[in-house]
């Protein structure tokens, strides 16, 4: 290495860089060279492996809910119900309120509800149409027999009132001044006979009932009415000979039925006998 004395006697090198900065110097340049392949192939390999630019949110178009999206985000669907079957004879295409109406009657019988069966029946045979055409003779029966449960058990208070008996009084007395039958009083009452009552007694009987017995000649039935509803159906089983025409009934009515040649069965003569008060009306219609 060479020296120089300067101007005011001090020694400097004359060659500013020295053999030994210059190795320095190429070592430094060799690995920065090496720093910048390394990130150079970094960059690469980046550039390889990763996937293709994404939309951004913005510029993605929404796809509308598909069902399957629907149901799966949806709470599950709760399926209604199954109405109960209905009874014989109403799987029929029947309207609606039919349909109603025959499962309440069915409800009604169930529960034994005399008087909610009665009034079911009633509005079933009120609609209008066809709604039960075939269901209702059925019905008319099935109500007779409610009519008359609701008459001897129920003793329903539209057709029947109480009374105390007073000296003098006998039951036939007391039946005929209320305009009923002396038979249907000792139903009423499930006496024996009418040989013994007892002053102060109370009775049920029936008040001033207006039956009125209307004979089908072609259908070979009788509907009896009780204050102009319908009360009960009975079956006649043999040709009417009466003519059409209205009749007023005598104090025996079985007899009277028998004379004009209209013929039921035995019991069905005598619960007529028995419910329907002399001076009633008999018409024979040739329906």
């Amino acid at each position: 290495m060479a020296f120089e004395q300067g101007k005011f006697g001090i020694e400097y090198n004359s060659n500013p860089i020295d053999e030994e900065s210059s190795g320095a110097g190429w070592i430094i340049a060799v690995i920065a060279l090496a720093a910048v392949a390394v990130l150079a192939a970094a960059g690469v390999r980046r550039l390889i492996s990763s996937p293709p630019d994404e939309p951004s949110p913005a510029d993605t178009p929404v796809a509308a809910p598909t069902a399957t999206s629907v149901a799966t985000n949806a709470p599950p669907r709760v399926e209604p119900p199954k109405p109960p079957p209905l009874p014989p004879g109403a799987e029929r295409n029947r309207p609606r309120v039919a349909q109603n109406l025959l499962l309440k009657l069915e409800k009604a019988e169930a529960a034994h509800d005399v008087e909610l069966a009665v009034a079911t029946i009633e509005q079933l045979r009120a609609l209008p149409g066809e709604a039960v055409a075939d269901l209702d003779n059925s019905l008319a029966r099935r109500l007779g027999e409610l009519n008359i449960r609701r008459l001897f058990v129920g003793k329903n208070r539209q057709w029947v009132k109480e009374v105390v008996v007073r000296r003098g009084d006998s039951a036939t007395r007391i039946a005929s001044e209320n305009g009923s039958t002396l038979a249907s009083l000792l139903k009423l009452n499930e006496l024996p006979s009418a040989d013994r009552l007892n002053v102060g007694q109370k009775l049920e009987v029936m008040d001033h009932p207006r039956f009125t017995i209307v004979v089908h000649r072609a259908a070979k039935y009788a509907d009896l009415t009780l204050k102009g509803k319908f009360f009960k159906r009975y079956d006649i089983i043999a040709p009417v000979r009466a003519e059409e025409g209205n009749y007023e009934t005598p104090a025996r009515l079985r007899a009277f039925l028998a004379e004009k040649g209209i013929a039921l069965a035995p019991a069905d003569s005598a619960e007529l006998d028995m419910l329907v008060p002399a001076k009633s009306s008999l018409l024979v219609s040739e329906l």
